[in-house]
């Protein structure tokens, strides 16, 4: 499966924080790739990365609403 098959899953049915981390992964920090397999979104899910990349979707999420 690939990270767009994810994608237009999650917007299908609502999964705002996941659609919002694949678009900041993809589109912001340029580190994914639309058509990259599952697995590598997988490793930006990991624990260790929560915090972080919490604080990091708030700041995003407020930049591309304005």
């Amino acid at each position: 499966m690939t990270i767009q098959h994810i994608y237009l899953e999650a917007k299908e049915h609502g999964f705002k924080s996941l659609v919002l981390l694949i678009e900041y992964l993809v589109e912001e920090r340029k580190v994914l790739k639309f058509t990259d397999p599952e697995e590598k979104l997988t490793y930006y899910l990991q624990d260790r990365f929560r915090n972080k990349m919490n604080e990091y979707l708030r700041e995003y999420e407020v930049k591309r609403n304005g």
